[in-house]
């Protein structure tokens, strides 16, 4: 079972930009921890007042699930929500 939780905090993001203008995300940092990206799903387009973002369904290890946003014009990240499995 999953828990959802709204974050919309900053984050540091490794990720890789292919030749294609694909952008595959490795990593990124939340709350001291590195979690490493083993899953992609959804990716998207959302407009904003100052321009675009792009949109990212990532999952990580433990099956957690995590919508990462990337601000190109900035070159900013933010995870702005997450789906957290409970490990209990």
């Amino acid at each position: 079972m999953s828990r959802q939780v709204a974050v919309d905090e900053a984050v540091q993001v490794a990720a890789r930009i292919l030749p294609s203008g694909e952008v595959v995300v490795k990593a990124f940092d939340w709350q001291g921890s590195r979690h490493d990206v083993t899953a992609h799903g959804r990716r998207w387009e959302e407009r904003t007042e100052g321009g675009r973002l792009r949109c990212f369904l990532v999952q990580t290890q433990n099956l957690s699930s995590f919508e990462l946003r990337w601000d190109p014009a900035e070159d900013q990240w933010r995870l702005y929500q997450a789906w957290l499995v409970n490990l209990v």
